[in-house]
């Protein structure tokens, strides 16, 4: 398996972004590709399913994984169950510093094709995607005016 980690700071307090980061809706705001949800819940607990299809050059992919660990404001995981990989395992971690948060993305992953594969299509694969999820993200952030959840823009 390959390890790749990405991480942004972002210029809002770590509450509201763990919440965000933590939802169906801030999940589709950040993907980098059209998503579909299959699972219905919006925010997520330890034990929940995640469940979605997304569109990547016109086909439809699906990708089922459950959240296997959370610890609010600080990190969570979830593990694919279902998906194009083989493993996929993609931990995030929260941490606050001066009203700022730090996000860090770390995936452990493979296709089970060798680690030429991995190499060659997961890991620039895996960049592009956090590339545009973090800028995203941190567009998200930005707007972010610390109004209460329902009134932050989306």
């Amino acid at each position: 398996m390959l390890t790749y980690t990405r991480s942004v700071w972002l210029d809002a307090p770590l509450e509201p972004i763990f919440r965000y980061c933590t939802s169906r809706h801030g999940f589709a705001r950040q993907f980098p590709f059209d998503v579909q949800w299959l699972s219905e819940k919006e925010y997520w607990a330890r034990g929940d399913i995640l469940d979605f299809r997304y569109r990547v050059c016109g086909i439809w992919l699906r990708h089922r994984a459950e959240v296997i660990s959370l610890e609010p404001n600080q990190s969570f995981t979830d593990l694919m169950l279902k998906g194009i990989y083989r493993a996929f395992r993609h931990t995030h971690e929260f941490k606050s510093s001066g009203g700022r948060t730090c996000v860090t993305d770390t995936v452990e992953f493979t296709f089970g094709l060798g680690k030429t594969v991995d190499w060659l299509i997961g890991l620039p694969t895996l960049r592009r995607t956090f590339e545009k999820r973090h800028r995203l993200l941190k567009e998200w952030a930005d707007q972010w005016n610390g109004h209460v959840e329902g009134n932050v823009a989306n």
